[in-house]
């Protein structure tokens, strides 16, 4: 930004000012601004933190199991489980914005975001165990009622990951303070991945079965690719009823340990954080007036766009790895080992980033974290049966990763703040309600774009398990997740470098923002 822009937006603040300082006065001797500078404990920075488990925790193992279970335990068929998972990101375009436009109009005395993390904790525990539960109905009426409890609950969701990301703005005026409890924010979102991975992983291990491999035959010499009715390829492990009740057992479990841990999480961030009033506030309430100024702020537009292509990119790579891992380089046995070192990796490195944050800026650490990633993609694309090397591919990809979780989420802020100084209004909770639906649609785009390519592919759909697959879906893997996401990382790089907040305007903004607050101009 020149200093004319600079200067335009110094006379708009001006504009406001003077009525700012008397709103100051009255929250300080409230109590409800902060006057020590903003600064966290320890202790609140970790309440927060815990704050941020649950979505992780419960997205992750829908993403991770939501679709294995729907065919293999519920026994509804492929086409119906698309139309599950692709309404459900229809229904989070519409209800993700609506839920940021109504957090952004609350006021109460419990404060404008914490009564939103708590009143939807029973709901969406209730949907979320219904999820994975198996009612004696039929096929189509399973369809409907995963539909439903799977909408609910992704609704549910968004009641707290919305308000909960908002908090960050609540917590503290002070850049250097939110970005230390936004660390420690991902360092529990991380933890939450690996503890769905954990947990599902542990009850599927305990209450279900495997397929035997080793029993199967499969003629290599053939001149056509596998037939589609060659029962050699698949194992009936799942046609016993009681195998199948047995797993749904597990499921249920699963899903009650992490519904507990949701409302251990929510309880602690509601009592133990606290907002901080603002002498600046939201005027204008309208829907399409708010999102219209939203969305005409080029920083967040930059920011949102390189935060889409990232999230596509990592999404890309996640949802196909267990495939991969067992039909293209033939560690299939591997796969959960290989992600709890990849997340183990992600928590390591989070505080280097942190460090490098500080010392090289936000832009440029962003920007080598994703450059990390591109040549360690290109090893994927012709790894073969190289154990050691797939385990050294996920220690660096567990780093790249790391900078998805921490960098955009810390950025946002400074983005926040540019605009709060420009329009003098708050709507934070708008522009969090669209990276929580961002995250969630390059979920959806990944796994739609992965089904359209394995299904051209010939992939041979297996009920109760394949041990091989043609030729052309190994082929087709290494396609997903090298080429798809170094490009996707590629037009990531290009909005971070046009990106116009670096260091520089962080600190303008940070002494404009103090300015307009101790009422100095």
């Amino acid at each position: 930004m020149n200093e004319t822009e600079s200067d335009d937006s110094c006379r708009e603040s001006f504009n406001f000012t003077n009525s700012l300082g008397i709103k100051k006065q009255k929250f300080e001797q409230d109590g409800l601004m902060i006057k020590n500078e903003g600064k966290l404990s320890i202790f609140q920075k970790i309440c927060f933190a815990v704050g941020g488990l649950p979505y992780q925790m419960c997205g992750n193992a829908l993403g991770l199991f939501i679709s294995p279970f729907l065919l293999e335990v519920s026994q509804i068929r492929p086409k119906q489980v698309s139309v599950i998972l692709f309404s459900g990101r229809g229904w989070d375009a519409v209800t993700d914005p609506l839920i940021g436009f109504f957090v952004n109009r609350t006021n109460t005395r419990f404060g404008k975001l914490r009564p939103w993390i708590l009143f939807p904790v029973p709901f969406a525990i209730f949907c979320y165990i219904m999820i994975w539960y198996v009612p004696d109905i039929s096929r189509s009426s399973k369809t409907i009622w995963y539909l439903v409890f799977y909408c609910f609950f992704q609704t549910f969701l968004s009641c707290l990951h919305v308000p909960y990301t908002s908090l960050t703005m609540y917590l503290t005026p002070d850049q250097a303070e939110r970005d230390s409890a936004t660390g420690y924010r991902m360092v529990f979102e991380v933890l939450g991945v690996l503890l769905a991975a954990v947990i599902q992983g542990i009850m599927i291990s305990i209450y279900g079965s495997t397929v035997n491999c080793d029993v199967t035959t499969l003629n290599l010499k053939s001149t056509t690719p596998f037939p589609y009715n060659d029962s050699s390829l698949i194992s009936n492990n799942l046609n016993d009823d009681s195998d199948t009740n047995k797993l749904s057992e597990g499921y249920l479990i699963s899903a009650s340990i992490m519904s507990l841990i949701y409302l251990i999480c929510c309880l602690t961030t509601f009592f133990g954080t606290k907002e901080m009033k603002d002498v600046i506030t939201d005027h204008n309430k309208e829907f399409f007036k708010s999102f219209k100024s939203v969305f005409s702020h080029k920083s967040y537009i930059t920011l949102l766009l390189a935060f889409l292509f990232n999230s596509l990119a990592v999404q890309l790579v996640q949802s196909n790895l267990a495939l991969f891992c067992k039909y293209t380089v033939d560690a299939g046995d591997q796969y959960q080992y290989l992600i709890i070192v990849l997340l183990v990796s992600s928590i390591l490195s989070l505080p280097l980033w942190q460090y490098l944050m500080i010392k090289l800026g936000k832009k440029t650490t962003y920007a080598v974290g994703l450059i990390l990633l591109i040549p360690n993609l290109f090893v994927l694309l012709y790894i073969e049966n190289t154990i050691w090397l797939l385990y050294i591919v996920c220690v660096i990809s567990g780093m790249g990763i790391a900078v998805n979780f921490l960098l955009p989420w810390s950025m946002l802020p400074d983005v926040i703040d540019e605009f709060m100084i420009k329009s003098g209004e708050r709507k934070e909770s708008i522009f969090y309600s669209f990276y929580v639906f961002f995250t969630k649609l390059a979920s959806g785009v990944a796994v739609a774009a992965s089904a359209l390519v394995l299904e051209f592919s010939g992939y041979i759909d297996c009920p109760d398990g394949c041990c091989k697959q043609p030729i052309s879906i190994s082929l087709a893997l290494r396609m997903l997740i090298v080429p798809g996401p170094i490009v996707l990382l590629l037009l990531s790089l290009i909005f971070i470098w046009k990106h116009p907040i670096d260091e520089n305007r962080r600190r303008d903004l940070k002494e404009r923002l103090y300015e307009i607050r101790h009422n100095q101009f």
